[in-house]
C-alpha cells in the first residue's frame, strides 16, 4: 500500500498531528524573548561624565549646588534631545578632557547592561557588536544544532520508508493512529511503499542562467527583509515617545500583517502582495525621516506612526518570502534552497545592528533619520526585484530542475483536482503528517 493511502486510514492532520505543531509554535514564541530582549539590556540612558567631587553623583539633580557644579563643568550637549554632552568634562584650566566615569539616568531603565559596563562614547559600538554576536549565535546553532531538533519530533514515515527503515516507520505509523483515536487493521501496515523521487544537489541551483538569477533574487529578497524587519524592531528606541510604548506598537503592527497574508496571500497572489509590501514597507520607512528631521518635537508622533506602518509592510513580507522561496525552489533542491535562504536572512539580521545603531557614527537627527533611509531603501529596491520572479498560485509547482527553468516560461494550467489543489497550497511540506520534517 502507498504511504499516502495509509495517511488517509490513520488521520491526515488529526489531534496527534495537531499537538506536535503545537509544540513546534512554542518554539518561536520562546526564542522571540531572547532576540529582541537586546532592546532593553543594550539600551543606552541618557548619561554625562561624573563629577569628581560628587562621590555619590547621579544624573538628577540633587539640590542647588549640584546643579551650578554639573552646570560649570558639563558642556551642554550639541545633539538634538540631549541635554548634557555624554563624553566630555571641563577639567583644569577649563579645558575639554574625556570621562572616566559617568552617571546615568534612571528615568527609563533603571540599569542596563551598557550602563554596568559604560559601553559609551568610544566604547559604544560595542552594544551593536553584542547584538551582532547574538545572531552569529543564533546562525550558528541553525547550522551546528539544528539536525538535532530532529529529535524535539517523530521521524517522518515517508522519509524513513525511502530510507529502508520499514519497522520504524510502521511504528510511527501505529502511534499516529492511535493519537488520532483510529482502529487500524495491521495488513494497512503490510508492503508499504514511497514513490521515488529525483534528486537533486545544491549545484544544480546556480549552474543554469535562469536558476541562478532566480535563486540570487530570493536570497536577496531573504537577507534585506530579515535586516530591516530585526533593525526596525532593534531601532524603537532612538524613536520619540515612551520607550516601552514604541516597542509594544512595533510588536503589534505584526498582527495587521500577518492579517493581510491570511487574507490576501491565495487572493492576489504571492507576488504581487510581496512586491506590494517591501513598497509600502519601504515607501513609509523613508516618509518617516522627513518628520523626524523637520517637524517639532509635538509632532514626532507622525514620526512613530510611519515608522511602524513600515513595519508592517516589511513584516508582512518577510513572512511572504518564506511561502512564495519554497514554491519557487524545485521540489529536488527545495530543501538545500530553503537552508541557504534561512543562512541569509540570518546574515541580514547579524547586519542590522549595525544599521540601526548608525546614529552612534552619525550624530544628531541625521544619524536617527540614516538607519530608516536604508531600511527603506533596500526594501524598495528589492521589492522591485522580485517583479522579476515568476508567481506560483494556482500552478503546477517545479519538481525537476528542468521545472524549474521552465517554471513562468510555459504557462500552466490550473489544477483541476482538489487533491493537486492540496498539494499546491502547501508545496514542499508533507501535508498528509501534518508538520514539516528537514529530513523529506
Amino acid at each position: 500500500m502507498d504511504v499516502d493511502s495509509t495517511f488517509e486510514i490513520v488521520g491526515e492532520f488529526g489531534p496527534y498531528q495537531k499537538r506536535i505543531y503545537f509544540l513546534l509554535c512554542l518554539m518561536p514564541l520562546m526564542t522571540s524573548f531572547h532576540t529582541l530582549l537586546s532592546s532593553f539590556i543594550l539600551a543606552t540612558p541618557d548619561h554625562r561624565c561624573a563629577l569628581p567631587n560628587w562621590p555619590n553623583d547621579t544624573y538628577k539633580i540633587q539640590s542647588e549646588a549640584h546643579m551650578e557644579d554639573v552646570n560649570r563643568s558639563i558642556p551642554l550637549s550639541s545633539e538634538d534631545g540631549y541635554l548634557y554632552d555624554g563624553c566630555t568634562i571641563y577639567g583644569n584650566n577649563s579645558k575639554l578632557v574625556h570621562c572616566e566615569k559617568w552617571v546615568y539616568a534612571k528615568t527609563v531603565f533603571e540599569s542596563t547592561f551598557t550602563s554596568e559596563q559604560n559601553f559609551v562614547c568610544d566604547d559604544e559600538l560595542k552594544t551593536s557588536h553584542a547584538a551582532m554576536i547574538f545572531f552569529g549565535g543564533v546562525l550558528t546553532g541553525a547550522l551546528g544544532f539544528g539536525s538535532l531538533s530532529d529529535l524535539l519530533i517523530p521521524e517522518s514515515p515517508r522519509w524513513l520508508l525511502s530510507q529502508g527503515k520499514h519497522e520504524e516507520a510502521v511504528k510511527i505509523l501505529k502511534k499516529i493512529a492511535k493519537g488520532n483515536n483510529k482502529n487500524v487493521d495491521e495488513k494497512a501496515f503490510g508492503n508499504l511503499t514511497v514513490q521515488e523521487e529525483p534528486s537533486g544537489r545544491f549545484w544544480h541551483l546556480i549552474d543554469n542562467p535562469v536558476l541562478l538569477k532566480r535563486t540570487l533574487i530570493i536570497l536577496i529578497n531573504w537577507m534585506f527583509a530579515s535586516m530591516a524587519y530585526f533593525g526596525l524592531s532593534l531601532n524603537t528606541g532612538d524613536l520619540s515617545g515612551d520607550y516601552y510604548l514604541n516597542f509594544f506598537l512595533s510588536g503589534l503592527a505584526e498582527f495587521p500583517a500577518y492579517t493581510i497574508c491570511l487574507l490576501l496571500l491565495d487572493r492576489i497572489g504571492r507576488k504581487t502582495l510581496h512586491v506590494s509590501c517591501m513598497v509600502f514597507g519601504g515607501i513609509f520607512c523613508i516618509c518617516a525621516i522627513f518628520p523626524m528631521l523637520y517637524a517639532s518635537e509635538d509632532l514626532q508622533p507622525i514620526t512613530v506612526t510611519l515608522a511602524m506602518l513600515g513595519k508592517v509592510g516589511i513584516a508582512a513580507a518577510y513572512g511572504i518570502i518564506y511561502i512564495w522561496s519554497v514554491e519557487l525552489y524545485p521540489t529536488v533542491v527545495r530543501n538545500q534552497g530553503m537552508g541557504l535562504s534561512s543562512t541569509m536572512a540570518n546574515i541580514g539580521a547579524l547586519i542590522s545592528p549595525y544599521v540601526a545603531d548608525l546614529n552612534k557614527a552619525v550624530s544628531g537627527d541625521v544619524g536617527r533619520a540614516l538607519p530608516f533611509v536604508l531600511f527603506g531603501g533596500c526594501a524598495l529596491l528589492v521589492g522591485l526585484l522580485a517583479l522579476m520572479l515568476p508567481e506560483t498560485l494556482n500552478q503546477h509547482l517545479p519538481e525537476t530542475i528542468e521545472d524549474g527553468i521552465n517554471f513562468g516560461k510555459i504557462p500552466n494550467n490550473k489544477y483541476k483536482s482538489e487533491k493537486e489543489d492540496n498539494s499546491v497550497n502547501s508545496p514542499g511540506l508533507d501535508i498528509n503528517e501534518g508538520v514539516y520534517s528537514s529530513k523529506l
